[in-house]
């Protein structure tokens, strides 16, 4: 996955309806398909050698992954239905009603704390698998994991990234713009 300030840049000229459908069928999908292979190979690796590192990291993960359900839920079902009907607002030159939450400057102050909560444990998970770099001796098991788990986490970021600093920006000018209150 792209994690570079060139990724936001690339997307920055689309419009907000086709950002939405991006990191949905992108970064959220990958984050469906991924955490719970993961939470498998955790599992699978709680009897190895390594028992105290991979009980921590299945800790951390699932408060990660319990979060996670949660957090995509108000997204997809909830602020990006809003975001959708904004693009198709102004492209329409309609008005549309207030959303139930009033405006976007809470909602999104809200998702973006989640947003530093989850990678404040996935860092917490660097840090117990040293940056995710198993022994050269640990099962071949132990290696995939630590790979998919920074595969996740820059995935994470790079998605992150991309609502944080394009996404919920995009849509709380368009929201002004619209001059709903």
């Amino acid at each position: 996955m792209i994690k570079s300030e060139g990724y936001v840049e690339m997307l920055n000229s689309w419009n907000l309806d086709d950002l939405v459908d991006h990191i949905t069928n992108t970064h959220h999908a990958y984050l469906k398909a991924n955490y719970p292979l993961i939470l498998k190979l955790i599992d699978k690796l709680e009897s190895t050698k390594q028992q105290k590192v991979i009980s921590q990291v299945k800790s951390l993960f699932k408060e990660f992954t319990d979060d996670l359900a949660i957090h995509l839920v108000k997204e997809e079902e909830v602020l990006f239905p809003y975001f959708k009907k904004l693009a198709e607002s102004k492209s329409a030159g309609s008005k549309i009603e207030p959303a139930t939450f009033g405006n976007l400057e809470r909602p999104i102050e809200m998702m973006e704390e989640e947003h530093d909560d989850s990678h404040d444990i996935m860092e917490k998970i660097k840090e117990i698998t040293n940056n995710f770099t198993a022994d050269k001796d640990a099962d071949p098991s132990i290696h995939f994991l630590y790979f998919k788990l920074q595969e996740f986490d820059q995935d994470l970021e790079a998605h992150h990234e991309l609502e944080d600093n394009l996404l919920f920006k995009k849509a709380s000018e368009l929201e002004k713009e619209l001059k709903i209150s």
